[in-house]
This record gives structure tokens, sequence and C-alpha cells, in this order.
């Protein structure tokens, strides 16, 4: 609300400059009032091109599905047709806190897309949550029986979360050389 604030005060001063400019025929009040543009554009609001799920988010569920005889293990987002905004470009999925269950509930109409590896994207310092590119998926619909609107669930292997991970890197402490010096 600040920024707006910053941003209203901008335009404001802007067109009392420009409005002096013309009233008294002042090209120094121009060159003022075309220079406060230059301030105003910092406190212009972003356009967001992710979106980000949350948990708590009503229609929306994070679940690690795990198989009993050692099969792969599931990320499972499930959430209400159109929650998904599939028009941005990633979107940010948190599942360290996500509850592990053995078994889904089946509703009768169910339209779920796997992610593959390549569609996750992970930023560094990011930890416990990924990205997914919308537009691979949505690509990747072309071809079936529904659309992406259509779409209430989202299938994610584990083992593909855990490769696009960064490992963590050792502190210096913990790391020993034992080095051995060869002669010819």
């Amino acid at each position: 609300m600040k920024s707006k604030g910053y941003l209203l005060a901008g335009l404001i001063i802007f067109a009392a400059f420009f409005g002096s400019s013309i009233f008294f025929e002042s090209p120094l009040l121009l060159y003022i009032a075309s220079a406060i543009p230059i301030f105003i554009v910092p406190f212009l609001p972003d356009i967001r091109t992710s979106q980000r799920l949350k948990p708590e988010q009503k229609g929306v569920e994070i679940v690690k599905l795990i198989s009993g005889d050692g099969g792969p293990e599931w990320l499972v987002v499930s959430f209400r047709p159109g929650t998904v905004n599939w028009n941005r470009r990633t979107l940010i999925v948190p599942f360290e806190q996500a509850p592990t269950v053995e078994s889904l509930p089946t509703d009768d109409y169910t339209a779920a897309l796997t992610v593959l590896q390549y569609d996750l994207r992970v930023r560094k310092g990011r930890q416990g949550r990924f990205g997914i590119l919308l537009s691979n998926l949505s690509e990747r619909t072309a071809g079936m029986p529904f659309t992406v609107n259509e779409v209430n669930r989202l299938l994610i292997p584990l083992n593909d979360i855990a490769e696009s991970m960064p490992m963590p890197m050792p502190s210096s402490a913990a790391v020993t050389s034992h080095s051995v010096e060869l002669q010819a």
C-alpha cells in the first residue's frame, strides 16, 4: 500500500508540473515534469509471472503419496479447476510440510497431469519449494481429451524433485583432505 501512495503522489506532482508548464509556458517546468517519470518507475507494481499455491488455500491439497511395496513415491498436488492461472509462467509449490499418505480419494472426475523433471525449476536459496513451468504442461495437453482448465491434479515423482534440488555444500570444517603426494 505504501508503494501505491508514492505512485499516486508522483503522478500528482507530474500533473502539477506539466499543467504549470502549459499555463506559464515555461520550458523549465516542462523539463522538470519530463524528469519526474524516472522517479515514478520504481514504484510501479510488478507484473507477477508466477503463482504460488498454498496448502492452506481452500480447495488445494499437497500430499506425498508412498506405496507400501517400495514403488515410486509421488508428490500429489490436488486443486479445484480454475485455481491455477495457466497464463502465468510458473506455479510455485511448497512441499516440505506435505503430509505423507498411502492412498488418495478418487473423484468422479479427475484429470491429472504428470510433471516431468524438465518441467521443474528450483532456485538456489529457495528450499522447500519448486516451480513448475505451466507452458510445458499446456503444450502437453494439446493432444489430450481435456484442457488445462479441467486439470485438477498434478503428479510429480519425488525422485525428480530430489534430483532437481541443489545439493547442500559441506561446511569447510567437515571437509578433510587425504592427499597423497606422488613422485615419478
